[in-house]
């Protein structure tokens, strides 16, 4: 028989980071319920939670059950005790966050994207993230990370960016040039993916093993939750729902394809079609310069006009969110974005349309749909890259054997 290597580091790593995983989750949990979610002996739970206990990551708590005898003790995690500096980029716009373990926002700052090309883009993060944080000075004494998330392709594990559509981008090393410049581990992802991971973390006692939500802002992507984990592709790219080709006649995308859902469904595709049937002569309250809020507004309040570019972007959404289905059936798809709004007039089309066009079981249960609980909160984006890292990926481990983060006082 041959023998087995077991490499002590990383089994250390996977089991300390699985027991901080249960406590950060359950909010308060036994050594006993931890042993038997984790599937490790007694003996290992007592000295890993007494090394989180001595490095102030999480606290002892008294059951607050009313049975007679002796309280059990339960450990929950320090929110205080970890901070994390979060910076979402968009095409008009660069938001920095601070927040805490729980993903509470402790600070924030908000300027116009300024760059028209990487340099410029990776000069103006560096430059505010440094002044951010010196501002913030008191805060980031436990600041353990940074994450990032744009829109475009972007390749998680590397740190790469490869391409953003409103910029001229082309294998920018986001995550070490910041590194660099700030010391901090970095960790770069995709915006969409990014919001559906937090939307997963975030509802445990819910768990949904296979979703999708769909993004629609300044352009349309996704994010797709397979079998409980996070699905990013071969290349870390996968979710670029929003140039599949809807018409092979319709307009020019910036991607060079024709007719792409990005094309019609984008808050600017609906203002542009908003604007020419304005100008047309078209009975509506709209201006001809409204925005994708007006859109929505006088949608529900029943103007025509309105009404009828809400439908129609959300038919030709129903028809793309099926062929996904086909592909991938998932039990819920999460919308996320402005035109949500008028979430009450798209939500029958697109479950009509999933009706008509999906494959489907006597008694399958109907996929829910819904609104996105976090996509209003764009650092919990960047947020749920770095708890990803420190609870599944080996980041926590690095923290307690660096032993040098100043951890805040019970």
């Amino acid at each position: 028989m041959p023998a087995v290597i077991v490499n002590l580091d990383y089994v250390k790593e996977k089991n300390t980071s699985a027991v901080f995983k249960a406590i950060v989750e359950h909010g308060a949990i036994s050594r006993i319920q931890i042993a038997r979610t984790c599937l490790l002996a007694a003996g290992s739970v007592t000295r890993i939670t007494r090394l989180l206990l001595e490095n102030g990551l999480i606290q002892e708590v008294e059951s607050q059950s009313h049975e007679r005898g002796r309280p059990s003790v339960l450990l929950v995690a320090r929110k205080q005790s970890l901070h994390i500096l979060t910076i979402s980029a968009d095409r008009h716009h660069i938001h920095y966050g601070l927040c805490d373990l729980s993903g509470e926002l402790l600070a924030e700052h908000k300027e116009p994207l300024q760059a028209t090309q990487s340099d410029e883009f990776l000069q103006q993060i560096i430059q505010s993230t440094q002044t951010f944080i010196q501002q913030h000075s008191q805060l980031t004494r436990q600041l353990i990370g940074i994450g990032i998330t744009t829109p475009g392709l972007v390749h998680s594990e590397t740190g790469v960016v490869h391409s953003m559509p409103h910029l001229q981008t082309y294998g920018l090393p986001l995550a070490d040039r910041l590194k660099q410049a700030t010391g901090l581990p970095c960790f770069v992802g995709n915006f969409s993916s990014a919001i559906t991971l937090a939307e997963h973390q975030l509802t445990p006692h819910n768990p949904c093993r296979n979703s999708l939500l769909v993004s629609i802002h300044n352009g349309v992507g996704a994010g797709m939750i397979l079998d409980g984990r996070l699905y990013e592709g071969s290349a870390l790219t996968a979710g670029e729902i929003g140039h599949i080709q809807i018409d092979p006649l319709g307009p020019r995308c910036y991607c060079g394809n024709f007719g792409c859902l990005e094309s019609y469904i984008s808050n600017s595709a609906l203002e542009q079609q908003c604007h020419q049937q304005v100008q047309a002569g078209s009975p509506t309250s709209l201006p001809d310069n409204a925005t994708i809020t007006d859109i929505c507004n006088a949608a529900n309040q029943g103007d025509e006009l309105a009404r009828s570019l809400i439908t129609n972007a959300a038919a030709r959404l129903g028809k793309v969110l099926a062929m996904c289905t086909n592909l991938l059936n998932p039990e819920k798809i999460i919308l996320a974005g402005e035109i949500t709004e008028s979430f009450s007039l798209i939500e029958p089309v697109i479950r009509m349309t999933l009706q008509r066009q999906t494959v489907s079981f006597v008694g399958e249960k109907d996929i829910q749909l819904s609104v996105s609980a976090c996509y209003n909160r764009r650092w919990l984006a960047a947020y749920a890259l770095m708890r990803r890292a420190l609870l599944e990926q080996g980041l926590l481990l690095e923290i307690l054997n660096k032993k040098a983060l100043p951890i805040a006082a019970p």
